[in-house]
């Protein structure tokens, strides 16, 4: 196969991926559009949201088991018409629950083509190159999520929030084209598979990411946080024991036996735990404390994806010539010290210094995530690339809801306890209203600005206190965070070195692929 060949196959799969970089947030900018031109509730318009995460999540391990099936090839090719298709229906929808179920349908075709992608991408490349491709597919997936709030707004503002669905069906639709010609399908593998435990692991995936999303608003010790993790721990155990029984199971446990997928998968999760955390809180802190507006703490975050876009070739790079090691350390490491040195700067309250602290994190996770895909991927057997794709891409959904979650709680018990300290010393309003005063902290700092009257009733003299407040919790939830990054990144020493041995078993899976469509063309 010739180089040219190979680009051109690299290029097709990113468009695919931007697609679902697009989508996950150009639906954000619209949603108050949507509200004003449909009437939805403010349920309905979360639920615009969740659908599409839950389904993504929940369906991302049996998309890639759907690829090893069928054959990545043609596994791409559904995903993507499914996602071509359910971005149409969401354009048309004429009701909440059309434009969910459209969604949620959205979610399924992202969880089939995205891990298609991917593994049609390792293959595709030799050794030599295989981490240099990946990085460069994350870098543009990562520009296209960067720009998508953008996209959405100048979308929404000129033509309407149902054109921001019609984005991506062009761009789907010349990817399957495009994949038609460049790229032939193997025979699908006629081994049997346990689709009847397919039920098991969605249930079991939603009823976990679903109270990990809601558990701020719901309360974790709500009742329907308390069943839905009940039900997702029943059902998962039933998932496990069942592919005890069956000789060819959904789910094969023994990838997590393998050191190096299990490190490379723990080091995404764990990376989109504290990037999850560090954006939306790092946002948080901005407009509460700095008195930033929403599109001004918007540009703010730009720092944590515009080096990501940079290093992350930079990181492919260096996994080919280096392995996982040096990449996967060195990234770590950066991502650790940005989060402890933003968790102290913080205190100053000094804009510039997180900008700074912003674009640390931004190049750690450039050098990171892309070798440890790559990484991941090359700890697995060739048949078992498409299910290894999708345990990861679940990993790192799951990893996402859990550090929105974890931190979330972090942010909301140290605000409570500082804000009822702070009342309780100042006396002058009742400790009951430390609910009331968390809510309105950003609308008291925007209020001092303008010399407008503050809200709630609150001193302009306790506003000072407020912020200190805030800053605490914010800060105490990047510690957080960055505990688990070193956790994740003390089990880089865990990964081999990359011995002779092991690249020519690499080289020789992709031979033996290539001879495979040779074959096929002949």
């Amino acid at each position: 196969m010739s180089r040219r060949h190979r680009w051109w196959v690299l290029a097709v799969m990113t468009c695919a991926s931007s697609m679902i970089a697009i989508d996950a947030l150009v639906v954000l900018v619209a949603l108050p559009t949507i509200q004003r031109s449909m009437g939805s509730s403010s349920t309905a318009l979360q639920w615009v949201i969740t659908a599409y995460l839950l389904s993504f999540a929940g369906m991302s391990a049996i998309g890639g088991r759907i690829g090893d099936d069928l054959g990545h090839e043609r596994a791409f090719r559904i995903g993507t018409w499914l996602f071509v298709a359910a971005s149409l229906a969401a354009g048309f929808a004429q009701s909440d629950a059309w434009l969910i179920a459209a969604r949620a349908a959205q979610g399924a075709g992202a969880a089939i083509l995205r891990p298609a992608s991917q593994v049609i991408i390792f293959k595709e490349f030799p050794l030599a190159e295989r981490g240099k491709a990946m990085g460069i597919s994350s870098s543009l997936s990562t520009l296209f999520y960067g720009m998508a709030p953008l996209i959405g707004g100048v979308v929404t503002s000129e033509l309407s929030w149902r054109a921001v669905f019609f984005v991506n069906p062009p761009l789907g639709i010349a990817a399957v084209v495009l994949t038609r010609l460049l790229l032939t399908d193997g025979p699908p593998r006629r081994e049997p598979v346990d689709w009847a435990s397919a039920p098991l692991l969605f249930a079991g995936l939603v009823c976990v990411v679903l109270p990990l999303a809601q558990a701020r608003y719901w309360g974790w010790s709500s009742v329907a946080v308390v069943s839905l993790f009940s039900a997702g721990a029943v059902s998962l155990t039933l998932l496990a024991a069942r592919g005890r029984r069956v000789s060819h199971p959904l789910l094969h446990l023994e990838l997590l036996r393998q050191r190096q997928f299990a490190v490379g998968t723990s080091v995404v999760s764990a990376v989109r735990f504290a990037f999850v955390g560090f954006a939306v809180f790092g946002v948080v802190w901005l407009q509460d404390v700095v008195g930033l507006s929403p599109f001004e703490a918007g540009l703010a975050v730009l720092p944590l994806t515009l080096p990501t876009v940079v290093c992350a070739p930079l990181g492919g790079r260096l996994y080919d010539r280096l392995g996982p090691r040096v990449p996967l350390g060195f990234g770590m490491g950066l991502c650790v010290a940005a989060l402890l040195c933003t968790a102290l700067a913080l205190h100053q309250q000094d804009f510039a210094w997180l900008l700074v602290f912003f674009s640390v994190m931004g190049i750690g996770m450039g050098l990171c995530v892309s070798p440890a895909w790559t990484a991941a991927l090359a700890g697995t057997d060739l048949g078992m690339r498409g299910r290894a794709a999708g345990v990861t891409q679940t990993a790192r959904e799951v990893g996402a809801a859990l550090g929105l979650a974890v931190m979330g709680a972090v942010v909301t018990h140290v605000l409570g306890d500082r804000l009822g300290q702070v009342l309780q010393q100042d006396g002058r309003l009742p400790s009951e209203r430390t609910g009331e005063v968390a809510r309105s902290v950003g609308k008291a700092v925007e209020a001092t600005q303008q010399g407008s009257r503050l809200p709630a009733g609150l001193p302009a003299d306790l506003v000072p206190a407020l912020k200190d407040a805030v800053t605490a919790a914010v800060s105490a939830a990047f510690y957080v965070g960055a505990a688990v990054l070193f956790l994740a990144a003390s089990a880089v020493v865990l990964l081999p070195r990359r011995t002779e041995a092991a690249e020519k078993a690499a080289e020789g899976d992709v031979e033996g692929e290539s001879k495979d469509r040779g074959g096929d063309r002949g």
